[in-house]
């Protein structure tokens, strides 16, 4: 069959991808890597299940495919909507980040690496990101920087930047 060359080809499905934004080992009391990216997104690292298998996985826009969700050795669902607009975190996600820095400084039970994404690995994704690095004892320029480098043009919603600079 010949196929008609005034059509476009669709691209391939994107895959999840992520950013390093603390590796391991970076400071003294964390072993464990934070990742922050997308399920659609181009920018960073393609993930593949298997590599998440043992690792903690946090959903922010509840698009993860069912594959990472299943590999993961933990999944955390934490979705919320990217709004601009003043809000306290809500009851579902401070519990959350939480939950992460106490796993992250167990030094018996600390997930080699922690993924936590969302649509496009940009801002709700940052505000858990800058929320946990915040409970590691980061102050929030440094927060908001090492997810800016990571990831750029992340965290471009100021409310976000609000709550990261207030945590």
């Amino acid at each position: 069959m010949l196929e008609d060359p005034s059509i476009e080809r669709l691209p391939p499905p994107l895959r999840p991808r992520a950013s390093l934004v603390l590796p391991g080992g970076a400071i003294p009391y964390i072993h464990t890597s934070i990742w922050m990216g997308g399920a659609h997104t181009l920018q960073g690292e393609t993930i593949h299940p298997a590599a998440i298998s043992a690792s903690w996985l946090v959903d922010c826009a509840g698009e993860m495919p069912g594959p990472y969700r299943a590999a993961a050795a933990a999944h955390l669902p934490c979705v919320f909507a990217d709004l601009e607009a003043r809000f306290l975190p809500s009851r579902h996600i401070l519990p959350v980040v939480d939950r992460l820095a106490e796993a992250v400084i167990n030094p018996g039970a600390a997930p080699p690496a922690v993924y936590i994404m969302c649509s496009h690995g940009m801002n709700r994704s940052g505000l858990v990101t800058g929320l946990l690095l915040r409970r590691l004892g980061f102050g929030a320029d440094e927060a908001i920087a090492r997810i800016r480098a990571a990831r750029r043009g992340a965290l471009s919603n100021d409310s976000f930047v609000d709550l990261i600079r207030r945590a």
